[in-house]
């Protein structure tokens, strides 16, 4: 998705976007090195010039902060939003950025909700991305010691990749929403604004 993007279906639902303008994977699904029995998925920050650290990510829909960390993020949708296994609330966690918005942060379909980062147990700049379906349940640890969000899910089967650029993709089956109209309305929090500009001066 691009900054500031907004989609809706013709009910007025909000389509679940992937958050990254492109889409290059590092490490997938039940990645050797850290994700062993796991859907979590490693992004690198991308740009038309290649390579971009401090990559800015944005609100795939309309959502808040419920689970805040040191290093991570977890957020869960407003409302329940189109996917591309349905209508249904959702969650996902963001991890790696610097500097983490706070407990209770809301956001905007398309506002700036993050950069890849280092932060955490890394070795390198990437955003790790866990989706899950429903409401936050918080996390379990799989066979292999890995932990993931309750009820996880593909993030091919929750986030459309509509404006999205897919660079390194992984033959995952990527999915575009066909349609999609731009809302006629727009919220603002105005916590959030603040909040927003501070983290967008660092990298945008």
């Amino acid at each position: 998705m691009r900054a500031g993007q907004q989609m809706v279906d013709d009910h007025g639902n909000q389509v679940a976007l992937f958050p990254l303008e492109y889409l290059y994977i590092s490490q997938g699904e039940n990645g050797s090195y850290s994700h062993q029995g796991i859907l979590a998925i490693d992004f690198l920050g991308w740009g038309q010039n290649g390579r971009r650290l401090l990559c800015p990510y944005y609100a795939p829909c309309d959502c808040k902060v419920v689970y805040h960390a040191s290093y991570y993020n977890v957020w869960e949708s407003l409302a329940p939003v189109v996917t591309p296994n349905g209508l249904q609330y959702i969650t996902f966690e963001v991890a790696h950025d610097d500097n983490p918005p706070p407990l209770g942060t809301t956001a905007n379909q398309g506002d700036l909700i993050g950069h890849t980062g280092t932060n955490g147990h890394v070795t390198g700049d990437h955003l790790h991305l866990n989706s899950a379906i429903g409401h936050y349940q918080g996390f379990y640890t799989v066979s292999t010691g890995k932990r993931q969000l309750v009820n996880s899910s593909h993030i091919y089967n929750t986030f459309y990749v509509n404006d999205t650029k897919i660079k390194r993709g992984y033959g995952y089956t990527w999915k575009l929403f066909n349609g999609g109209n731009v809302p006629t309305y727009r919220k603002y929090n105005f916590k959030w604004v603040l909040y927003a500009n501070k983290i967008r001066s660092r990298n945008v």
